[in-house]
């Protein structure tokens, strides 16, 4: 065979381990039923319905109708559903190329500030008080949705979560809109803060929906040492630059249109104007006013000379643990890499980061790599610590999952 690919199929029986090989024309299915704990095969395998077909822009397909597993020899779309005893050398006698082993801790991206505003709807019996706009009350306790018993809110060092409303939050019978703005956090701590917190929300029966967004702000001077206007406007050029080139993982990793909501916008051309203004600019007014013109698209820049913050609006709305883990990394990962940066790209992607991002599933490798998270060259993986570390593998399968998705809803998408 001149070329030959391993794909582990993915079983509704985990008992079935099942290899497929491609070479030219011709294809041949390997099915193993393993019987209990004495490893013998049976030479007896029930024949089944098997089919190879051609898909949608021309992907291949396997299906096997009867145990009702089902692949597609999409790039990298094995490691996530391959059924459990497939990948066991005991069982099947294949070795799986495993991932690089994940590079070290990134001890600098602890020491950056940040807080989380999570879009969401709860039910009026939730026991939460929910404030005005920019007026939101402090959250210490809320109802169990199944047993009505009252369960305090955690806190972070003593402080509180706010809530307060947003119009931009769409809501129906028996809930309300509401919003929660977190303290500010750091580290490892801040960051199981945050997996506590979004526990407790789903507890008490919040949920979002396609009007919900997941807001993450960072404190630029945590990043870069210093809150000089000109080294944040340096920094904040770089950032704007690493965002657009990434925008289709940074979109792809929710799975929603979140790119065709007026609130979290692609950056366009006029802000590449701006922000090198903004950098170019002496005056601390006219910088303040380049900031400010660049609107609240994926990124919002209004903030960064008055508060020192820069608002990243591009993720949907989400209570899902590993969906937030993966958004935080990313938004720590890019800013450690906008602190590094030297020597800075285009605004506009070149031949080479079109071609890396011409899906969102692609992109989401590229952008890895370009952090350092899998197969890169550096010598940490830039924004991870932690369970940002630690639970990397886990949070990985859902960003893949709605960068396919992703994919499948916005074939042209091309941010």
């Amino acid at each position: 065979m001149t070329r030959a690919r391993s794909v582990v199929w993915r079983s509704a029986a985990s008992s079935f381990a099942c290899l497929a090989m491609e070479s030219g024309n011709s294809i041949v299915v390997f099915i193993s039923r393993i019987y209990g704990s004495t490893g013998h095969l049976s030479t007896s395998v029930q024949s089944v319905c098997q089919r190879y077909l051609t898909g949608k822009n021309g992907r291949k397909k396997w299906c096997e109708l009867a145990c009702g597993w089902c692949a597609t020899n999409d790039a990298g779309g094995w490691q996530e559903g391959g059924c459990r005893n497939a990948g066991t050398p005991a069982l099947t006698g294949l070795t799986i190329q495993l991932d690089p082993p994940m590079k070290a801790q990134d001890p600098k991206a602890e020491a950056i500030t940040f807080g989380v505003e999570l879009e969401t709807t709860i039910p009026i019996t939730s026991g939460v008080v929910v404030g005005a706009y920019h007026v939101g009350t402090t959250v210490r306790s809320g109802t169990e949705m199944n047993t009505g018993i009252p369960i305090s809110a955690p806190t972070f060092h003593g402080a509180h979560w706010k809530a307060e409303r947003d119009g931009s939050i769409i809501t129906r019978p028996g809930r309300l809109a509401c919003e929660f703005v977190s303290p500010i956090l750091s580290g490892s701590h801040g960051v199981e803060h945050l997996i506590q917190f979004v526990e407790w929300a789903n507890a008490i029966g919040a949920n979002v929906n396609a009007s919900c967004g997941c807001h993450i702000t960072i404190g630029v001077k945590s990043i870069i040492g210093t809150d000089d206007p000109q080294a944040m406007s340096e920094f904040g050029r770089k950032l704007a630059h690493i965002a657009r080139w990434h925008a289709m993982s940074l979109y792809g990793q929710t799975g929603t249109g979140r790119h065709l909501n007026r609130y979290s916008h692609t950056l366009g051309a006029d802000v590449g104007s701006l922000v090198r203004q903004m950098e170019r600019n002496s005056s601390p007014s006219r910088k303040a006013d380049a900031a400010h013109r660049c609107g609240r698209g994926m990124i919002n820049f209004n903030k960064l000379f008055s508060h020192g913050v820069i608002e990243f609006r591009v993720f949907a709305g989400t209570l899902n643990r590993h969906k937030l883990l993966h958004h935080l990394a990313t938004v720590l990962g890019l800013c450690r890499r906008a602190a590094e940066v030297e020597c800075l790209g285009g605004f506009t992607k070149n031949k080479s980061q079109a071609k890396r991002t011409a899906t969102a599933h692609d992109a989401l490798r590229f952008l890895w790599d370009y952090l350092g998270w899998t197969g890169s060259k550096r010598p940490v993986a830039l924004g991870l610590f932690g369970p940002l570390h630690t639970e990397f593998k886990n949070y990985r399968k859902i960003a893949d999952r709605m960068c396919r998705r992703f994919d499948v809803r916005f074939p042209y998408g091309s941010l």
